[in-house]
């Protein structure tokens, strides 16, 4: 499915003007099963406990959290391909927002830290002349966090997929399941987000009330019971 948005419409109006813009606008929206509605049960819930979190890269160059950060959580791993490209675009948004209080965190969900180390250190620059990481990376230890969102969404969770966390709670996500070039990438949302965030507002729910009805809803859950 794809629709045209209005971009007219007041959720979209913020003070930034076009020409500061780090991601444009796209006019198209993808599958609806892949967006983020009002009534998203995520939406409000207590964050992860991300202290225990390994940091594979250097605290020096990429500080950990710090009390009144903003943390985009963008879980990935190196054993999906279709979080490359989704690497590159979090970097353009990290470095745009390096010296406000947004951190950027890549939350690496792949079996064990050898697989993001890999990824890091690129002994035969396979990987950072084109996706060149410019965010912490850590390591979900115990694949606890991964856990913990997954139990909060009541689904499993799929990677590349990116949490806004502010004043320990989940404000925002965004799922990038949708694969292909033609895809809309919505980063234009995930700044205007954070640009809404930093002053003192709530993030913008342009997506309305999700379209499935909760009879549906109900009729897998009774499937599910069968089958079992």
């Amino acid at each position: 499915y794809v629709g045209e948005l209005n971009l007219a419409h007041p959720c979209y109006a913020l003070t930034m003007s076009e020409s500061k813009r780090v991601f444009a606008k796209e006019s198209k929206k993808g599958n609806p099963k892949y967006l983020t509605y009002d009534d998203d049960r995520v939406l409000g819930a207590k964050a992860p406990d991300l202290s225990n979190m390994e940091y594979l890269t250097d605290v020096k160059v990429y500080p950990k959290i710090e009390k009144g950060d903003i943390v985009v959580l963008f879980v990935w791993g190196q054993f999906q391909k279709a979080c490359y490209p989704k690497i590159k675009l979090y970097s353009k948004l990290a470095d745009a927002f390096k010296t406000k209080k947004v951190k950027v965190i890549g939350l690496s969900t792949d079996p064990d830290t050898s697989y993001a180390k890999k990824w890091l250190d690129d002994p035969k620059k396979k990987y950072s002349t084109v996706f060149e990481t410019k965010f912490a990376v850590t390591f979900d230890t115990g694949k606890k966090i991964k856990e913990y969102l997954s139990m909060t969404m009541r689904a499993p969770l799929n990677v590349p997929h990116t949490f806004v966390i502010k004043d320990d709670k989940i404000v925002w996500h965004q799922q990038h399941s949708e694969l292909g070039a033609t895809a809309p990438t919505y980063m234009w949302l995930m700044e205007d987000q954070l640009e809404l965030l930093l002053a003192g507002k709530d993030v913008s729910l342009p997506w309305g009330k999700n379209p499935v009805e909760e009879d549906e809803d109900e009729d897998e859950d009774e499937e599910e019971d069968d089958d079992e």
